[in-house]
């Protein structure tokens, strides 16, 4: 936000609140805490005590004192621009970073399901192998297979143990002949 934001406010119509002065200071919390040793000595001074000044101003220094206040001003005003700077730069990293997390996780959820689908088709070729191996076996006539038992009952529900129409054909071929 400009420094100059605030020039165009009238404060001048706001009265200023009526505090009333506490002269006495911490003397009077001490004597609601009896027991307490006393740290230390309040000193007694004025509810608005001006430090005293060194010397008066010059009024060759008085063009200097608004130089610097303009120097003051513009480095003011330059730090305020690189804090600004520097804060939309951090909010855009930080839209940045989240986009990045979004597309790693959105990558993530698609290499996770295309290893579930390749594992779901490895175990499908894997018993799809191993009925086409049973079925080898049994037309080279291995009756002692090494494949597994459910495979062979999984075989003879579907039907694949008793002769196959290939094996029909060609019996019927083989018979017609002899």
């Amino acid at each position: 936000m400009p420094l100059d934001d605030f020039n165009s406010f009238d404060f001048g119509t706001f009265a200023t609140p009526n505090v009333p002065s506490f002269p006495d200071g911490l003397a009077s919390l001490q004597q609601l805490q009896p027991g307490q040793p006393q740290a230390y000595a309040p000193q007694q001074q004025g509810p608005y005590a001006v430090p005293p000044q060194a010397g008066t101003k010059r009024p060759s220094d008085a063009g200097h004192s608004r130089q610097i206040s303009f120097e003051d001003q513009s480095r003011l005003a330059a730090e305020e621009d690189k804090r600004r700077r520097n804060t939309a730069a951090s909010a855009r990293f930080r839209i940045k970073k989240k986009a990045r997390e979004q597309a790693l996780e959105k990558r993530e959820k698609e290499l996770n399901d295309e290893v579930t689908q390749l594992k779901n088709r490895i175990t499908h070729l894997e018993t799809e192998n191993k009925w086409l191996r049973g079925l080898v076996m049994e037309k080279t006539g291995a009756k002692e297979s090494k494949f597994d038992p459910k495979l062979a009952a999984a075989l003879k529900v579907l039907g694949k143990d008793s002769d196959s129409e290939d094996d029909k054909s060609a019996k019927s071929e083989a018979g017609e002949i002899e």
